[in-house]
């Protein structure tokens, strides 16, 4: 694109020098901004005759096209809006003219389009493959002897002329100016190009991709991506509704034209347990070898066709898969993911159980997180006021709706669906407050996914957490566990595999466990749900009408009590109808830590029930010792 100023000239190479070498420049766009065609051409040349008129068809068909003139923004510096604009599309047409290389932004737009190796379309504007072919002898001897007469790009120019030697050999079309039809010409391109899309439409990721960009570019510095240490099959995993189909969406847009086929597998889970693999299976080899492919009436009949079918054209055959949302190695296996794989090739799998990464032997493993409050900021802004910031007057309800969403984007995009549009300011406390005691069903739907998967071993331990133990040391809660006689540290493992629970170093370096917010509602509510074991642990138990009720509900060993809560003067007068109800209580309590900031007692009170506690702390005890009673402790 050049000016046909020299005025304007000067500045085009000016501003060129910011352009670095198209091997120093990284394919992932700096920008959400994608494109599906980029138009290559000198301005002054063609734009207002082939390069608008193709813009526009290929406009109308609704493919994103950057053409500098339409795309360029006020103020936008031309080496990182281009930069993003060549590496974001799926196809580069490139029209040469007469004086196209007198254009230093049309060489370096030339070599960084075959270094992203996506497909391009030559266009020979009134002149032959032969002038781009033998630069000393065609066309373009002139340009470059200007540019080499005036000392201009030195260190560019050999690669330049290069660039356009390659391009000469692919086939395109070419069209006399003095004798053409630009419109027929254009039909042809654009078919061309629609060919091509279709390999490559880009797949829908999100409205509004706030700190997407960071999440690519820390997902490829961690997993090494586009070196030899990263190997060809990657792993992603996290809680539901964090993120990953959409970092994974994202990564198949931007890297998928780096290869010859490509596939995208959606929940491949749900397609599981609908017996559907098969149609899974079909539509793998459908998309990697682009032709049609026998249906299969089960799983096993299209298990090994995958591995016989690709493996014949394996080690040649380029190609880039995402698994979505898988739970269980063997399905893996049944696509054949790993036999089909090459060095040339690269597959992504997401699911919300890290462990069946670790089982399927997948090394390179990618972990989502929250996101941060700047991004969780913007996120909902975004969603709730469609600009990135909050409308006046809304500062604080907005700083209290995205603490509740906890970094979970599921969250931000569901909660702010129930305050889009709603200029009522009492309306959005009421909602803050509903959320903020209930989550939203849809948010709990897809939590309960991998809550589901759970033995009842593991729910026990995980509803424990919800209610007593998040921020508490792990060792304490692991020695109640095994008191209980559950095996507390391969439950907590599945529970940390399945994104269910992390854990923290406290400033005493002791492992303290720790889950999102959600995630303790989720579990919270089912122990409320549950009829037993009953646990004590809302503040409203401690009263003495609600806990009577709780044990006209409850059987015999049935309840959990294990809150620190019973420090209060209310909590005492439990803990003695406790101590003085051997037949029903001595089992219930397992942990008690105590303020006993009571001169009255010499020694731990005898209608405490000490049975079959696990741990216990006493604080501010003025104790000559510490039981008056010989007690057989297990």
């Amino acid at each position: 694109m050049a000016s046909s100023s020299s005025q304007q000239e000067i500045v085009e190479n000016d501003a060129f020098e910011g352009i670095a070498p198209a091997h120093q420049i990284s394919r992932t766009p700096t920008s959400a901004r994608l494109f599906d065609v980029f138009i290559n051409h000198r301005g002054p040349d063609v734009k207002d005759t082939l390069a608008l008129q193709l813009h526009k068809s290929l406009t109308d068909l609704g493919l994103k096209t950057f053409l500098d003139s339409e795309e360029m923004e006020l103020g936008e510096a031309f080496p990182s809006t281009i930069h993003d604009a060549i590496c974001s599309s799926s196809v580069h047409l490139a029209i040469f003219s007469k004086r196209y290389a007198e254009s230093a932004w049309c060489l370096a737009e030339l070599d960084l389009m075959l270094h992203t190796k996506c497909k391009i379309i030559p266009i020979f504007y009134d002149v032959s493959p032969l002038h781009l072919r033998y630069i000393e002898k065609g066309g373009y001897a002139a340009s470059f002897a200007k540019h080499k007469d005036k000392g201009r790009y030195p260190s560019k120019l050999e690669q330049w002329q290069k660039s356009l030697h390659t391009v000469s050999f692919i086939s395109g079309y070419e069209i006399n100016k003095d004798n053409h039809n630009v419109e027929q010409l254009c039909k042809k391109v654009v078919s061309a190009v629609l060919k091509e899309v279709k390999k490559t439409h880009l797949l829908e990721v999100a409205k509004s991709p706030v700190g997407l960009n960071e999440l690519v570019e820390d997902f490829e510095r961690r997993c090494c991506l586009n070196t030899e240490e990263s190997g060809n099959i990657l792993g992603i995993y996290g809680m539901g509704g964090s993120g990953k189909t959409t970092l994974a969406k994202e990564l198949y847009n931007r890297k998928r034209s780096e290869y010859k086929a490509s596939c995208f597998l959606f929940d491949v889970r749900e397609a599981s347990a609908r017996s559907e693999m098969p149609s899974l299976q079909t539509k793998l080899l459908k998309d990697l070898l682009e032709e049609n492919c026998p249906k299969f009436g089960s799983q096993e009949e299209g298990k090994n066709y995958p591995k016989n079918r690709l493996g014949k054209r394996g080690s040649f055959l380029s190609f880039f898969l995402v698994v979505d949302d898988v739970d269980h190695p063997d399905q893996l296996g049944a696509l054949s993911v790993k036999d089909i794989l090459n060095t040339n090739s690269l597959a992504i799998v997401t699911t919300r159980d890290e462990s069946v990464l670790v089982q399927a032997g997948i090394t390179a493993r990618y972990k989502v997180k929250e996101m941060n409050i700047m991004h969780s900021r913007q996120l909902f802004c975004w969603h709730a006021f469609d600009r990135p910031d909050p409308t006046p007057g809304y500062e604080d309800l907005v700083e209290s709706f995205i603490k509740r969403c906890g970094g979970l984007p599921l969250s931000i995009q569901v909660i702010r669906r129930l305050v889009f549009g709603r200029n009522d300011e009492q309306y959005w406390k009421s909602t803050l407050d509903k959320v903020s005691r209930t989550l939203p069903g849809v948010i709990k739907q897809i939590l309960r996914i991998s809550y589901d998967t759970l033995d009842r071993e593991e729910k026990q331990i995980f509803m424990d957490i919800a209610c007593f133990f998040t921020g508490k040391e792990k060792s304490m809660a692991i020695r109640i566990w095994e008191g209980s006689g559950w095996r507390a540290e391969p439950s907590l493992q599945v529970l940390k595999d399945k994104c269910l629970l992390e854990e923290e170093t406290s400033i005493n370096y002791e492992s303290t466990l720790r889950m999102h917010d959600h995630l303790r509602d989720l579990g919270r509510e089912m122990a409320d749900e549950l009829s037993l074991p009953r646990r004590i642990w809302r503040p409203e138990h401690l009263s003495t009408l609600e806990f009577k009720k709780i044990l006209a509900t409850s059987k015999a060993q049935s309840l959990r009590c294990l809150n620190s809560i019973f420090d209060r003067s209310i909590g005492s007068q439990i803990l003695y109808f406790l101590g003085n109800r051997d037949d029903i209580y001595e089992a219930a309590l397992l942990w008690l830590e105590l303020d006993m900031n009571w001169r009255s007692h010499t020694s731990v009170p005898l209608w405490i029930p000490l049975q079959n506690l696990q741990h216990l702390k006493i604080t501010r005890g003025h104790f000559k010792r510490l039981w008056q009673r010989n007690l057989q402790l297990h």
